[in-house]
């Protein structure tokens, strides 16, 4: 037998996971490298952008919006630096919050906290959950939506923004504006988000120029206000391999063509065998159609059609919580077949979910297993003796063209 392996456990162990394969099977293993991580001399410079435009203004408070555990970037080694020049330029520690930008996701405990922004920040400072129900309108309506955000970024004299970029369906890369509008908005914003992805308002995977649904929520952010923003080009590891840092457009613009790059692999299909994790988004089921970034980057020519497409999530948190998708959030409905997924024989490799939990996220059409060998039988009848097979270990995060 030939064996892959595959990163297994975002925030939850991290391993590497070791699979068997037919020996007839002919692969192509497509990884991400994590060798370059971003320098200390480019961290200073961004950080010092933020230093100059502290002095110039002199708040007396600041908020920092950062991510959530279903987003993989670390930042235990980078907010520490941030709020370092936050003190520097007279804000008190007391008067500095940290938000996590959680839109409708469950909220943080104090041990994911620390998983994600580190012991000295959680201990050091007030960080904040999101809660929709705490917002206040911006002065902007969408449509006949009032767009309300969290009440303490509102109230923070100096706003920054922190994120990592990751391939996003509709806003074209995660982060920028997208972690105000939805990210701390109410109920009925986040709705309207939503919503309007459902109707086909939306932009292109990994493109954020001339993306309709993020010069919209851009537009919010300008009048809400935002300060400072950095942007993360993420290595696989969730470790930084690049960062820019300024206004919330430019330096968004400037860290997806960077993340684009490194993002995109070749892949010369079709296939009759794709195997796409969605680590690093890996934590639980409602994030695992992440791994069908790579499907949807290149809809024709990536697997043949009535080919086998094998969706591999660690769903550490089990299904996970969505207060608007999730069962009985206000846009949930019965999961039916996916119409991308339609020409293709679909399997599911996920642990920590059962069938009542895979049902309320996914079609009750497609198989489902926590055991590699039975997926291996399930598949078999669909194969040629000797496949061609294509495995995307990041797949949440590699787009193909």
């Amino acid at each position: 037998m030939k064996t892959f392996t595959m990163p297994w456990g975002a925030w939850y162990g991290d391993k590497q996971r070791r699979f068997e394969l037919p020996d007839a099977w002919e692969i192509d293993y497509f990884g991400l490298d994590a060798d370059q991580k971003v320098s200390p001399q480019k961290v200073e410079t961004v950080l010092d952008g933020l230093s100059r435009d502290l002095t110039d203004k002199k708040p007396a408070s600041a908020v920092i919006v950062v991510d959530d555990l279903t987003r993989p970037v670390q930042l235990d080694g980078l907010l520490p630096q941030i709020v370092t020049r936050l003190e520097g330029a007279g804000v008190k520690r007391s008067a500095i919050k940290v938000l996590i930008g959680l839109g409708s996701h469950a909220p943080l405990s104090d041990g994911d906290l620390r998983k994600k922004l580190g012991n000295e920040i959680v201990d050091r400072l007030q960080c904040i959950n999101h809660d929709p129900g705490e917002t206040e309108p911006i002065g902007m309506e969408w449509g006949k939506t009032e767009i309300r955000l969290n009440r303490h970024y509102l109230a923070a004299e100096y706003k920054i923004v922190v994120s990592g970029l990751t391939p996003h369906s509709f806003a074209g890369f995660s982060g920028g504006a997208k972690m105000l509008v939805p990210g701390i908005a109410d109920m009925e914003t986040l709705a309207k988000t939503h919503k309007s992805v459902l109707m086909g308002f939306m932009g292109k995977l990994g493109t954020v120029e001339q993306n309709k649904f993020r010069d919209t929520i851009e537009s919010f952010v300008h009048k809400a206000g935002l300060d400072f923003f950095v942007g993360l080009v993420l290595n696989p590891d969730r470790s930084i391999r690049d960062l820019f840092g300024g206004h919330f457009v430019e330096a968004h613009r400037q860290a997806s063509l960077v993340a684009a790059a490194f993002c995109t692999v070749p892949a010369d299909g079709p296939y009759d065998v794709v195997i796409s994790s969605a680590y690093p988004k890996d934590t639980e089921l409602l994030q695992a159609e992440n791994a069908m970034i790579p499907l949807k980057s290149k809809k024709e020519g990536l697997i043949r059609e009535d080919g086998t497409l094998i969706l591999m999530s660690a769903c550490s948190q089990g299904v996970g919580h969505h207060g608007l998708f999730g069962a009985g959030g206000r846009l949930y409905r019965k999961a039916r077949p996916l119409r991308l997924l339609k020409p293709y024989n679909v399997a599911f490799f996920v642990e920590n979910v059962d069938g009542e939990g895979f049902s309320t996220v996914f079609s009750e059409d497609y198989f489902f297993t926590d055991q590699w060998i039975e997926l291996l039988n399930h598949i078999s009848v669909y194969l040629p003796p000797s496949p061609k097979v294509a495995i995307f270990p990041y797949g949440s995060m590699q787009l193909v063209k």
